[in-house]
């Protein structure tokens, strides 16, 4: 089942479909938008995920092609 949802143009999807686009193969950018105090504190990362602190992160994503899949998350 499907769990994504739409905000403002965003596409909010779980963990769970993220796992499922990667096992089929579909090419995704993780990106960690932690603050660097929350990152630092934090002993959990996810493998190959681009760390963009959160004032950062419009600026990133002005970069971004629309056919790139970027998951962006924090805590």
């Amino acid at each position: 089942m499907n769990q994504a949802t739409s905000v403002g143009g965003v596409r909010k999807i779980s963990i769970d479909e993220v796992k499922r686009l990667i096992e089929k193969g579909k090419e995704i950018t993780v990106v960690d938008s932690r603050s660097t105090e929350a990152w630092g504190k934090s002993n959990v990362k996810a493998r190959g995920a681009v760390r963009i602190p959160p004032d950062d992160i419009e600026r990133y994503l002005a970069g971004v092609t629309p056919d790139e899949f970027i998951v962006v998350y924090c805590t």
